[in-house]
């Protein structure tokens, strides 16, 4: 039966992808082709090795050993969570991809370069002391986090959790300052220097969702759909390089520093091919059905969710600060020790409702990420715009993966706050925006032409030809006949008067 679930699983995957690629919508911006990449290699291709390799170490770290009924429960629930997202971010976000960039919106990039330098001269410095900080930290293994022993949530004993976190705003500097110089060598040197940074740290998503930021920019700039094999293998060094770095937390990045005074703390068990810890989605949603409810004897009905109220207060301010949820229907730490676990969306569905669960939560994230990328293709697409949007996308891997709000909370307020304070500089400066730029011209363009009707005057040559220097499309938009800067995207009345001065020049001249 579970051989059966194996295949099921494969041509299920294969199934949507084929369908998803035959829609409009089809590219890497669609919040539903990261979830497919997420699901294909975590409960899809690596399930087969772990059958086929029999692997039993998180069994044994975790101390449960399911059922093939827990294990095909996990297997099938895992698929029921991808159809969920599926239908309904194809149902919200169903817009064809269109590049918007034109050379105004370039423009006006160019100009917000300034505003940009005062919100890096900022941010940065935060985020540099934060990282030096987790640096020195981990070099002496003089981590400041315990361990709840119900709960398995780590707690911030002393240091600030904001200070802490503040680390990930260097992965958006990083990002904006290649970004806005071009992808230029030297531009990218901060981004190596923080993945190595970070990486030396232990910690492996930020620097993950930079690189996968900066890759989205650099497809967006050269309006591409869909990387090339070069941005692949890029891809799966990445993952390589998240590999290793986990199986030490950064210690052979500390010593080649020379400042690493821990200890080898490597498993002596030989880990098989995928094995380890990093991927193992399908036996931490294993334990969940193995735990909730068959020994929990309830569900936890979406109630941690309520620690987007309690989990931005410090526990400095807040010395009674529950651990993890303020309302909590079960220990899982009672039924085993999942110590690292993320729940992955079908599982964290499974936890709060089961079947229905999974299928309320992973279509709640797809119907609000559909919406959320159908936004981003049909409005102007501005400079800020694009820069909030590729971010988001980027943190997606992280999100999937640990499948609670929480986490997209926890991590977004820092990923976003240069964003935020950068629109902030910008806005203090007056630095003008594209759309106003944009319908500044496009006036000036139209009276030159009415000044001209009226004088008797052929139309500005300068005027036509401006017009369709403006923008530069790569495709056609879907709401508008005609190639964009042309007289397609002038209100109708202003179409009508060009058509007129048009029929006028015509029989003038005739």
């Amino acid at each position: 039966m579970y051989e059966a679930a194996l295949v099921f699983n494969v041509v299920c995957l294969g199934f949507v992808t084929v369908y998803f690629s035959r829609l409009p919508s089809f590219s890497v911006f669609h919040p539903l082709f990261m979830y497919l990449l997420f699901h294909g290699f975590i409960f899809v291709i690596r399930p087969i090795f772990a059958y086929f390799g029999e692997f039993r170490a998180i069994y044994e770290i975790y101390q449960f050993t399911p059922s093939p009924s827990d294990k095909l429960t996990a297997l099938v629930g895992s698929n029921v969570g991808m159809l969920a997202f599926a239908f309904f971010s194809l149902r919200t976000g169903s817009a064809e991809m269109t590049f918007k960039q034109d050379a105004f919106a370039v423009a006006e990039r160019n100009r917000l370069v300034p505003s940009a330098m005062w919100a890096i001269a900022f941010t940065a410095p935060i985020g540099l002391y934060s990282l030096l900080w987790l640096f020195n930290q981990s070099s002496l293994d003089a981590s400041e986090m315990v361990i709840d022993k119900g709960t398995g949530t780590f707690i911030n004993t002393s240091a600030n959790g904001y200070l802490v976190e503040s680390s990930l705003m260097l992965a958006t500097v990083c990002v904006l300052i290649g970004w806005l110089f071009r992808f230029r060598i030297i531009a990218l040197l901060p981004l190596l220097v923080f993945v190595v940074g970070r990486a030396g740290t232990g910690g492996r998503g930020p620097f993950v969702t930079a690189v996968i930021c900066l890759g989205l920019l650099w497809l967006y700039e050269h309006r591409r759909k869909l990387p090339s094999m070069r941005t692949v293998w890029g891809g799966l060094a990445v993952i390589l390089l998240f590999t290793a770095i986990g199986e030490d937390r950064g210690r052979g990045i500390r010593q080649w520093f020379g400042t690493d005074y821990t200890l080898d703390q490597s498993s002596t068990r030989e880990l098989k091919f995928l094995e380890g810890m990093d991927f193992g989605n399908l036996e931490y949603f294993e334990f969940l059905v193995y735990a909730v409810p068959q020994r929990s004897g309830s569900y936890e009905y979406f109630a941690d969710n309520l620690m987007l109220f309690t989990e931005p207060i410090p526990r400095v301010l807040w010395p009674g600060k529950p651990v993890g949820s303020p309302v909590q229907f079960s220990e899982l730490f009672d039924y085993g020790y999942p110590i690292g676990m993320t729940r992955s969306l079908p599982g964290e569905g499974w936890t709060q409702l089961g079947w229905l669960g999974i299928v309320i939560w992973c279509g709640l994230w797809g119907l609000a990420f559909g919406k959320l990328y159908d936004r981003f293709v049909t409005t102007g697409q501005s400079t800020f715009w694009v820069m909030a949007y590729m971010t988001f996308i980027a943190m997606l891997v992280v999100a999937y993966r640990d499948g609670t709000v929480i986490t997209v909370m926890r991590q977004g307020m820092f990923y976003f706050f240069p964003i935020i304070l950068w629109k902030v500089f910008a806005t203090g400066l007056a630095v003008p925006r594209a759309v106003d730029l944009r319908a500044a011209y496009y006036r000036r363009v139209r009276k030159a032409a009415l000044d001209a009707a009226r004088n008797g005057e052929p139309e500005p040559a300068h005027a036509a030809e401006a017009l369709a220097l403006a923008e530069t499309p790569v495709q056609p938009d879907t709401k508008h006949k005609g190639a964009p800067g042309s007289s397609a995207y002038l209100p109708p009345a202003v179409r009508r008067r060009r058509e007129k001065l048009l029929a006028r020049q015509q029989m003038a001249g005739s």
